[in-house]
């Protein structure tokens, strides 16, 4: 009679447990600011890329500064109609506004974290909605980067076609990117920027340390060597001095041919 009772006397206490318990919370709404690096770092275990070249491109095709953070993000709801940037609050606005534009005739839209241009990618998504959200954009731009790498032959091809077929302004456009890639302000148009350590083990000599630079309208950066703090030189004035022995091959995939 006791373990009788006391059975019931533990169903009684689990089931006003359950009554009290408190409902179980809604999931949080998406966060914009890390929406797209969150999506970018999904996917670049399966994209095949260079590790950071999503995100670079989507930094330089969106970023923007967060207030809260200070850091630089893509931003998911941005578009470009025709030249003209826009940002918008929302999922829902971005769609509406696209929608909007499209029903004024107007076609060449770049949409998302990664910019795909509607117009040269009329078969990208199934509709607007999934064009914003961060996965399937992002996942787009992957595999289109893939297909121009496998065409192409390199990364910098890939990487200054995705923007345009204009040779002028895709090597400017790898050329942001590759000064995005390595945390800089891209865009500045040019300078020397100090190569990561972990990338930059041997490839000068002893007191020398190595920088990528940005040379005005050069085909690609390249690698100099130059003395710790060296003041900036003017274009003109750019040090020569190249990697040493074995680690050119090493400067090459940081230069990214």
């Amino acid at each position: 009679m006791r373990t009788v009772l006391a059975g019931l006397l533990l169903l009684l206490l689990l089931a006003g447990q359950a009554a009290a318990a408190p409902p179980a919370p809604s999931p949080a709404p998406e966060e914009p600011w890390t929406a797209c690096r969150r999506a970018i770092l999904a996917e670049e275990g399966r994209a095949g890329l260079p590790p950071g070249l999503l995100l670079s491109i989507a930094l330089v095709e969106t970023g923007r500064s967060d207030a809260r953070s200070g850091r630089f993000e893509p931003w998911p709801w941005s578009l470009n109609v025709e030249g003209e940037g826009r940002i918008l609050p929302s999922h829902a606005a971005a769609v509406a506004e696209v929608a909007a534009l499209q029903a004024a005739g107007r076609r060449s839209i770049d949409i998302g974290c990664m910019q795909v241009n509607l117009l040269h990618h009329p078969d990208a998504f199934p509709d607007l909605a999934t064009g914003f959200r961060p996965e399937a954009n992002i996942r787009y731009a992957a595999g289109f980067l893939r297909t121009l790498h496998a065409r192409l032959g390199s990364w910098p091809a890939a990487i200054a076609n995705y923007h345009s077929g204009d040779p002028d302004r895709g090597a400017s456009y790898h050329r942001r990117v590759v000064m995005a890639r390595l945390g800089r302000a891209w865009g500045a148009g040019g300078g020397a920027v100090p190569i990561a350590a972990a990338a930059a083990r041997g490839l000068c000599a002893p007191g020398l340390r190595p920088v990528l630079l940005i040379k005005g309208k050069a085909p690609r950066p390249h690698i100099g060597c130059r003395k710790p703090g060296q003041a900036e030189p003017r274009e003109a004035a750019w040090p020569a001095v190249a990697p040493r022995g074995k680690a050119r091959a090493e400067a090459e995939i940081v230069e990214g041919r």
